[in-house]
């Protein structure tokens, strides 16, 4: 005679067990990858700034064309409470710019900086 069709209480709890293992550690990833996604959304708006500021620099460095001259540094707050500082200095008939971008201070990540070197007109 055959046993009735069907699965065991123990089947049933060994797949329960194995399922619960596997939710437990998908949740256990989903924390870092939330932290990595705003980390990743605070560095593309510190590259934008920084792509922004070196396309004003640019744009004043040809309004005063034929002279090279560079801005003054300055510094300026962004939305998101990202700080954005910057300097200018001629070289070589090269204009040295260097961004530093300071993330706000509760995400705890390092100021990123970006070093370019712009032709005098």
């Amino acid at each position: 005679m055959r046993p009735p069709p069907g699965f065991t209480l123990l089947e049933v709890l060994l797949a329960l067990l194995v399922l619960t293992v596997g939710l437990l550690g998908l949740a256990g990833t989903l924390g870092p990858a939330a932290r990595l996604a705003g980390e990743g959304r605070i560095r593309g708006r510190i590259g934008l700034i920084a792509a922004s500021r070196i396309d004003l620099i640019r744009a004043g460095l040809l309004a005063a064309a034929p002279a090279c001259s560079p801005p003054a540094a300055g510094s300026r707050r962004h939305a998101g409470g990202i700080v954005e500082h910057w300097a200018a200095s001629v070289r070589d008939s090269l204009v040295v710019v260097e961004i530093v971008a300071v993330p706000p201070p509760s995400r705890r990540l390092r100021p990123d900086t970006v070093v370019t070197r712009l032709r005098c007109p």
